[in-house]
């Protein structure tokens, strides 16, 4: 039987239900640039990274202009951490198996709004490693992510287990060699 060193935690929708926020502030940020999100668009876009989605829902637009929606997102996301819902259930066992494994956040988001999501329901100072969406190239579904966090934390993938929420997220530690467990609706 393999030995769990580390337990690898995604943020948005497995740690905190930031799903209203989110949208709330993308739909915000897209209409400061004349555009409209719909919850359904911003809902099949769950679980990908901002870098990714927006010149695919907003074809010709320049990186400068992306980069200013996503400026304005966390702009906007900094004043709707209110809306959040933390996952108590799952943030008492990130608190209680802390002190006994090697944990770290993997989570796709801009490493501003993750900090605040993290310090907003008080746990900013549980993981050994953060990964955020800057430190890498590649995001979820790619494992880059993961790989960072394994290499960071000295651990082999089967040593291993991730909790996500999306199948992105999945995908991404999966393709990892890392066993995840899902996390569903818990708000």
């Amino acid at each position: 039987m393999t030995e769990i060193r580390a337990l690898l935690f995604d943020l948005d929708g497995t740690l905190v239900d930031t799903r209203e926020s989110n949208y709330l502030a993308y739909r915000t940020a897209f209409q400061s640039a004349g555009y409209e999100l719909d919850r359904p668009t911003f809902d099949g876009t769950w679980g990908q990274d901002s870098r990714d989605f927006i010149p695919a829902l907003l074809p010709g637009l320049t990186t400068a202009q992306i980069d200013g929606i996503r400026r304005r997102k966390s702009e906007a996301y900094a004043e709707r951490l209110e809306q959040t819902v933390p996952n108590t259930a799952l943030i008492g066992f990130l608190r209680q198996m802390a002190p006994q494994l090697a944990t770290g956040l993997v989570t796709t988001a801009k490493e501003s709004n993750a900090r605040a999501v993290l310090a907003h329901v008080g746990i900013a100072d549980t993981f050994q490693v953060l990964v955020f969406g800057e430190d890498v190239e590649k995001s979820k579904p790619h494992p880059e992510a993961y790989e960072v966090a394994l290499r960071r934390l000295g651990v082999e993938p089967h040593e291993a287990i991730a909790f996500e929420d999306s199948d992105t997220g999945a995908a991404a530690a999966a393709a990892a060699g890392i066993r995840v467990v899902r996390i569903g609706r818990f708000a």
